[in-house]
């Protein structure tokens, strides 16, 4: 009985320091995050929303961890609104994680919040368009499971602007070619690689080689990109030189490399690569006469989009370029280029003829000729 009471009152004892144990263990409490959170990531001063965009990610919103104090987890809400003050809001999404996407299509939303549209013919009350406005992000976090210690970052405004559309039958916005694949351009924005549009056919000459390139809605702008998964969701036949690149963004040139025009015809839907073809000179005023010739006709080879040169012996007589070798028509004579607006040497004149075939008149002898298309000029050296 003796040993029993002793075990007995030995059991007691630890118990009880146990229990002293754990009423003096340290507590963690979570504090509120004082600083706040700030987003670390830059904004653009404008973005463009289209519904053909839609799927693109205009932003990824990336902000500070927030600090409660002591180890916990985190949870992070981003909210937006359409007010300033936040009397209402929606929330984009929740994460762990300091960053969320946000597309184009949810941008969308609130432009339809904001009463906004695509339409050229809607305006404001004094007559501007009705396409711009200002939407308003936060991010919330809060410390552990239970939504404690709300912390809100500062609000950060954004710009938005929903391109209008034009009409099927008339002219439409330009689309900027930009990519690896083309060669005087690269990962650029240049003027080269705009692609101009007349009845909603858009139309640019580049030079090719293998690699990737996209379409831009507008110059600068990399959130207004036209996929190639775009194009083909949109039951647009693909020119077979053009593949997809397999990012489901980028269109791939797998043709042989050289200069192309590229077509976009918005009401066929089709996107086609027309290859560059030479100029030859005929007539009685240049090499080979009236005749087409392998060895003796001269080719005017299109080394620089638009822009054909060659050396040509040249005499008092007239000639005028074919566009396909061994093919006569009565394009590309001086009419067609005068017409164009092109300004063409004072030593080559019209004949006067019904074929309005050029006429050179000064001295015979070799020269430099060269057909800019670019600048619209016909020049003699």
């Amino acid at each position: 009985m003796k040993k029993l009471i002793i075990l007995f009152i030995a059991f007691i004892t630890l118990v009880s320091l146990n229990a002293c144990s754990d009423d003096n263990s340290p507590v963690f409490v979570a504090k509120p995050d004082v600083d706040g959170i700030a987003f670390t990531n830059s904004f653009s001063a404008n973005y463009l929303l289209s519904k053909s965009t839609k799927e693109n990610v205009a932003d990824r919103f990336i902000w500070e961890s927030a600090d409660f104090g002591v180890p916990t987890n985190i949870s992070y809400e981003l909210q937006c609104s359409i007010y300033q003050n936040f009397s209402t809001f929606k929330v984009i999404g929740a994460t762990s994680e300091n960053n969320l996407a946000v597309t184009v299509a949810k941008l969308l939303e609130f432009a339809e919040d904001l009463k906004l549209d695509d339409d050229p013919l809607t305006t404001n009350t004094d007559g501007s368009a009705n396409n711009t406005g200002q939407v308003y992000f936060r991010v919330k976090a809060t410390a552990g499971t239970t939504g404690a210690n709300e912390t809100f970052s500062a609000i950060q405004p954004i710009s938005i602007k929903w391109i209008e559309t034009v009409a099927a039958g008339n002219t439409c916005p330009s689309l900027f070619a930009v990519g690896a694949a083309l060669t005087d351009i690269g990962w650029n924005f240049k003027p080269t690689g705009e692609m101009k549009c007349n009845n909603n056919v858009l139309q640019a000459k580049v030079r090719l080689t293998a690699g990737n390139f996209r379409f831009f809605q507008e110059s600068g702008n990399w959130s207004s990109g036209l996929k190639y998964s775009y194009y083909k969701q949109q039951g647009y036949t693909i020119d077979a030189n053009l593949a997809d690149a397999l990012d489901q963004e980028n269109f791939k040139f797998v043709g042989t490399p050289g200069i192309y025009t590229i077509t976009i015809d918005n009401t066929k839907k089709t996107i086609v690569l027309t290859a560059s073809s030479s100029l030859w000179a005929v007539g009685g005023a240049v090499p080979g006469g009236w005749n087409f010739n392998a060895v003796s006709t001269i080719e005017f080879v299109e080394a620089t989009p638009d822009i054909w040169s060659a050396s040509i012996t040249l005499s008092n007589d007239v000639f005028r370029f074919f566009h396909a070798f061994n093919t006569w028509d009565t394009k590309n004579n001086y009419a067609y280029y005068k017409d164009a607006g092109f300004k063409i040497n004072a030593n080559l004149v019209s004949d006067g003829s019904g074929d309005a075939n050029f006429k050179f008149t000064a001295t015979p002898g070799k020269y430099k000729l060269t057909i800019n298309g670019v600048d619209k000029t016909i020049t003699l050296e």
